[in-house]
């Protein structure tokens, strides 16, 4: 460093001022850019732009026309280390290593070239900045506004709850709130909703299911002040409970099975986040600690390899997004999923559109681009070990990247165990060896040549590549010797990261220090570590006590849960553009509560059921209706549509087939991590596994696209995104599901299996059984003469159609198979037979030859499953339950 007292000499002396420390650094750098500009990008212009910049498609993956592109590199890994030439890709190949591709192809670059690239490297790689002109430090004096003024961003004030005119009304401090409110806008609550509705209400609500016609009849008949709070307790403390608010936050969580996007690839260990979560509502985990360990908990102490395990387990709500495999720059592919966390992260906890700040400053909250890449760098020092890799349309297992993933229990090292480093040694060669033979004949017009099996010979070499990669997975895929999970760790390499011009992933702008969003303000924000990425403190300052947000939205989630509508209706956005508080006070009072209450789901749960206002009937009063359609105000408990997994599992639960244990895994944890097509048979293969399954919905196979009809057709969550709130949606499928769908016809006809079986009940008890099991009430009188009568006619009608299906079961099979081809009715057949098959034969072969990665497995023909009644009396029973399915009442809880 030039000292003071020097300069000054220096100016006396000889009239020029010696430089300081950070004006040599800067002319170093200067010096190292001009270097770039005048030997290393005119090089890599010349011999690699051709096939590997934005403009030639990149070939491999790779980039040299951006420096991210280099570092990250492209399917071989790292073309540029910087510092260091000798572990760098791109010297090795253009000196034409042995072990190494040969680049350029064609030629050798001189000695002095290779020399200039070598210098290069070893001197950081120096690139030019982005000529932008982007000012971090402008002040917006709008943003200023808005943090000080907007709700959500203030802290939680002290709410003291109201006094109320009628004072008899409320039964706890959440009656008085909302008391208070209806009395302010002239409205009057209806009265206390039937003990049937109620109990209905409370069993879907708090798990899912219906309540059994015994639990009915229990609390029917229990008179004591303290009968709905014994049920309440019962169904809090029950598996079921965490199943069912373990499915809410799933939602939020965007959880799937599978990456989505234009290639499909599975996730087949991401069931364990999915047990996870419900494991966390069941044994009601604090709040603050379930994020924690979502968002850091690789991070986190652990007293125990098993509470080590499930904190990784916890870092899945990171690793389950969707993800485009099939990109093919891996810089773009890391900084989407970076801009995919930041979302979900701000949407799930905070209820902040981060994501919109990612090319400019967030248009309407006090967001700027600045804080969004503070984000962004935390991330950026994050491996995201979900298992999979971006490849430009890659084949077999070319997405599967077996270094990305999480391995649980103690990990045994290859170096351990000599042998078995020899076994991976050579594993590994002969799999580049196949590779190497399989690219060198690739597209040739020899690899294309068709030989006597029909096949290009390209065919043999790529099968050859296949099975050393199947065979070296085998060795290497930590799924193979032991139990792993998706989730994150923190990255070799922990830095800040630039700002993205127009959120471009290429185009650097400056630096910005890893931190949290400037709003809301949190007085003892922590301060990062260094040597970490930055998301142990980001958790911290989510769940600290003085961040107003992170209550207020787990709050307002719950709230929605339990009324239809949360007090703030956009439940994912408590921004400008969002909602407002219908009842402000009983928000900030309630997220006290929840922190003082140790961040207990369950206790909040409680006191909100436990409330007169959960307890209102649906009743819907013209007055009040005029005022408040809506129900914002709560003087009614508004009806709801049940969710497709509530529909679902009441009908397994009505025919007495729902099994209530959880299953190991999932139906997709043995799926390769390979393309899935949305059509082929292992998609069909999937759709049958879940019509087949007496599991509760949450055990259903959830892939991307993929999602069981049961599911799908009533509004499922949409998996890609933050989804807090599902859409309720009234559509002619609907109808049809009940009408057609297999799985309805199958559980009517179980359904009708079970109330037959009762011979000790005549028919009008059975109808009376089957309204207890199906809607929760005995029926009236009136429907038990209807459905009796409904019966006896239907029976009647259906005895000729019973007799004609028997006759004609003695002759051949009467499966119908569909095909886009043919429709062939009768025994079973296979592939045409003589003149037909050699017409066929010599059409496959008068085909050009494709390319076998490229193929997508057609639809097997379809086999429509028969469900057919036995008897004319078991016929009509079925249609009778399949009509309980399929009314409103089934569908909707008061």
């Amino acid at each position: 460093m030039v000292n003071r007292p020097f300069r000054v000499l220096a100016v006396a002396l000889l009239g020029v001022v010696p430089a300081t420390a950070d004006e040599q650094r800067s002319t170093s750098e200067a010096g190292k850019v001009e270097f770039f500009e005048k030997k290393i990008r005119p090089l890599l212009v010349d011999n690699c732009y051709n096939c590997h910049s934005a403009n030639s498609g990149g070939k491999s993956g790779l980039r040299v026309d951006d420096r991210n592109g280099l570092v990250q590199g492209g399917d071989r890994g790292p073309a540029v280390v910087p510092g260091k030439p000798e572990e760098s890709l791109l010297i090795q190949t253009v000196a034409h290593a042995d072990d190494a591709p040969k680049m350029p192809p064609k030629k050798t670059l001189t000695a002095e070239q290779i020399a200039d690239l070598t210098q290069w490297i070893k001197d950081g790689a120096a690139w030019p900045s982005a000529a932008v002109g982007i000012d971090l430090t402008k002040h917006d004096a709008k943003y200023d506004k808005l943090r000080a003024e907007h709700w959500a961003w203030q802290p939680l004030r002290e709410a003291t709850p109201p006094a109320v005119r009628d004072a008899a009304w409320p039964r706890d401090d959440v009656d008085r709130f909302i008391l208070a409110k209806l009395e302010e806008k002239g409205l009057k609550p209806v009265g206390d909703a039937d003990k049937t509705v109620l109990i209905r209400r409370a069993t879907f609500d708090l798990t899912g299911l219906p309540p059994t016609p015994e639990a009915v009849s229990d609390f029917v008949a229990d008179s004591s002040p303290e009968a709905f709070a014994k049920v309440v307790d019962r169904l809090i403390a029950s598996p079921a409970f965490g199943e069912r608010w373990a499915r809410h936050w799933l939602d939020v969580a965007r959880y799937s099975e599978s990456t989505g996007g234009s290639r499909n690839v599975p996730y087949p260990h991401s069931w364990r986040y999915r047990d996870y979560v419900i494991d966390a509502f069941t044994h009601d985990k604090p709040y603050d600690q379930f994020i924690r360990e979502q968002v850091a908990g690789d991070l986190l102490p652990a007293s125990s390899q098993e509470e080590k395990d499930e904190h990784a387990v916890a870092t899945g709500f990171l690793a389950v997004g969707q993800k485009d495999v099939n990109q093919r720059f891996k810089v773009r592919f890391i900084m989407d999923n970076v801009d995919e966390q930041i979302d979900a992260v701000s949407r799930s906890f905070l209820a902040v559109t981060a994501s919109c700040a990612r090319c400019h400053d967030h248009k309407f909250d006090p967001i700027p681009t600045s804080d969004y890449y503070a984000l962004a760098g935390i991330f950026q020092s994050t491996d995201l070990c979900a298992g999979v890799r971006n490849k430009m349309g890659g084949g077999g297992l070319d997405y599967y990247d077996t270094a990305m993933i999480v391995p649980l229990g103690k990990v045994v090292k290859a170096e351990d165990d000599p042998a078995f480093a020899e076994k991976v040694a050579k594993a590994t060669k002969a799999f580049e060896d196949a590779r190497k033979e399989f690219r060198k004949i690739q597209g040739t017009p020899e690899g294309l040549a068709i030989q006597p099996n029909g096949r290009p010979k390209q065919f043999q070499f790529r099968q050859k590549m296949n099975k050393a990669q199947a065979e070296l997975g085998a060795l290497t895929d930590p799924a193979t010797k032991g139990k792993v999970a998706l989730g994150v760790r923190d990255a070799k390499q922990i830095a800040d990261t630039e700002v993205r011009i127009r959120g471009e992933a290429e185009k650097l702008g400056p630096v910005v220090p890893r931190g949290f969003l400037s709003v809301p303000a949190v007085p003892d924000a922590p301060k990062l570590n260094p040597k970490q990425s930055g998301r142990l403190e980001l958790a911290q300052w989510i769940t600290s006590p003085n961040n107003p947000l992170t209550s207020r939205v787990m709050v307002n989630r719950v709230w929605q849960h339990l009324f239809d509508q949360g007090l703030v209706k956009t439940v994912d956005n408590f921004g400008v553009n969002g909602d407002v508080p219908s009842h402000p006070e009983l928000l900030d009072y309630l997220a006290r509560g929840f922190v003082a209450d140790g961040w207990s789901v369950k206790k909040l749960v409680r006191k909100i059921v436990l409330s007169r206002a959960y307890s209102l009937s649906s009743e819907a009063v013209p007055g009040n209706m005029n005022v408040d359609p809506a129900d914002r105000f709560v003087w009614r408990h508004a009806p709801r549509r049940l969710a497709g997994e509530e529909i679902r599992d009441a009908t397994l639960a009505a025919d007495g087939s729902l099994r209530r244990t959880r299953p190991e895994g999932s139906a997709a944890k043995g799926l390769k991590v390979m393309e899935l097509p949305n059509n082929g048979p292992l998609a069909r293969t999937l759709a049958e596994q879940a019509l087949a399954s007496a599991d509760r919905s949450i055990y259903l196979p959830l892939l991307r696209g993929l999602t069981p009809t049961s599911l799908e057709v009533f509004d499922f969550a949409e998996q890609s995104m933050v989804t807090g709130s599902r859409d309720t949606t009234t559509v002619a499928t609907q109808a049809l599901y009940f009408l057609n769908d297999p799985f309805v016809r199958r559980h009517s006809l179980t359904l009708a299996d079970r109330l037959l079986a009762r011979t000790e009940l005549d028919d009008a008890a059975r109808v009376e059984l089957a309204y207890r099991l199906t809607l929760g009430r005995g029926p009236t009188p009136a429907e038990v003469e209807r459905g009796r009568r409904f019966l006896a006619e239907y029976e009647t009608s259906e005895a000729d159609v019973i007799a004609s299906n028997a006759e004609a079961s003695h002759g051949p099979s009467d499966t119908v198979v569909i095909d886009d081809n043919a429709v062939t009715a009768g025994a079973t057949g296979g592939a045409g037979t003589g003149d037909d098959a050699k017409v066929a034969k010599g059409a496959a072969a008068a085909k050009p030859p494709i390319d076998p990665d490229q193929v997508i497995p057609t639809d097997a023909p379809v086999k429509e499953e028969v469900i057919r009644a036995s008897t004319p009396r078991a016929a009509a029973w079925a249609s009778f339950c399949q009509a309980l399915f399929g009314s409103a009442e089934f569908r909707y809880i008061k």
